[in-house]
């Protein structure tokens, strides 16, 4: 009874003027929006652009910016075997990393003037803050981007493949949460004419609702990229609808176009300027894709523009 009770005194409160009108007594709802963000770097030359798009964003929503980088723990649990296994060349290496991630970072928080702050919350401005922490990419950007609103990151390149689409991975599938993956190159205006790759999926909706506080800002409206596709329904009616209820203008293109799905996206994106692309990531599974590619693959090797993904 006590739950029906509260229920019960939570109802809107309906009352009847002296013209008989009705009045909806509401408390506007306080959007929650992107406050902390985590922004991993790696010592490489995507260092920058992942530090400038985090702060375009931190700009917009007024957020705190954790950039972190993991020294790998070379030596735990490998006690026994580590004259064998590491020499001086590994453990310079990683040295070196952490001494390039470091001091990119203090390069870039001194010439964009950041408070640094522990805590929140946010006040009037972003802050940011150095978090360089020992032991496993996997397990340290799992516990640490949990409880981040949105992790950036660079996009996979030649260089180093292999770590930073193993964090990148790790990400997506550990966190729960948004990432941002942003080209080498100077950001664009995220807000600018968002386009979604719609396939009807639950990782496609999940990456719409994670990127709502982009799409609410956006500029010049919303185009939505659906491809038809076996295995999902990608009728674009309803999310035409849901999004119109958030005040968000948006419309479907047509796509008629003969070459990959991937390919086509992408050449829309860059067509119309887009700044920011929203998908979901690994809709038809992840090893399937990792063995025979996919349009998830072809993005985090090809992209030039900011991409939201979501798992």
């Amino acid at each position: 009874m006590a739950s029906i009770e509260t229920n019960l005194s939570r109802r809107p409160h309906w009352s009847s003027s002296a013209d008989s009108s009705a009045e909806f007594d509401v408390t506007p709802a306080r959007y929650t929006a992107i406050k902390h963000i985590l922004a991993y770097v790696d010592g490489t030359e995507n260092d920058r652009a992942v530090l400038d798009h985090a702060l375009e964003v931190a700009r917009r929503f007024i957020s705190h910016i954790d950039v972190l980088h993991v020294r790998f723990d070379a030596g735990r649990g490998y006690e026994p075997y580590l004259d064998r296994l590491l020499d001086l060349p590994v453990e310079r290496a990683i040295a070196e990393a952490a001494t390039r991630a470091c001091r990119h970072f203090e390069d870039w928080q001194v010439q964009r003037k950041l408070p640094l702050r522990e805590g929140g919350p946010a006040i009037s401005g972003p802050s940011t803050l150095w978090r360089e922490i020992v032991g496993y990419e996997n397990e340290v950007v799992a516990q640490l981007g949990r409880l981040s609103d949105l992790i950036v990151m660079g996009r996979p390149n030649e260089r180093s493949i292999s770590s930073s689409l193993m964090a990148l991975e790790t990400a997506l599938f550990d966190t729960c949460r948004p990432v941002l993956m942003v080209p080498n190159s100077e950001p664009a205006n995220l807000f600018h004419r968002p386009l979604i790759a719609w396939n009807g999926s639950l990782e496609a909706a999940r990456a719409v609702g994670f990127a709502l506080p982009f799409l609410v800002e956006c500029e010049g409206g919303v185009d939505v990229f659906a491809a038809p596709e076996p295995k999902h329904h990608t009728a674009t009616g309803e999310l035409l609808r849901y999004l119109r209820w958030h005040g968000i203008p948006a419309e479907r293109i047509s796509v008629e176009d003969s070459r990959p799905i991937g390919v086509s996206l992408l050449a829309h994106a860059t067509a119309n300027n887009a700044g920011l692309i929203v998908m979901g990531a690994y809709t038809h599974g992840h090893y399937r894709q990792f063995l025979f590619g996919g349009v998830t693959r072809h993005v985090m090797q090809h992209a030039c523009t900011t991409v939201l993904l979501a798992h």
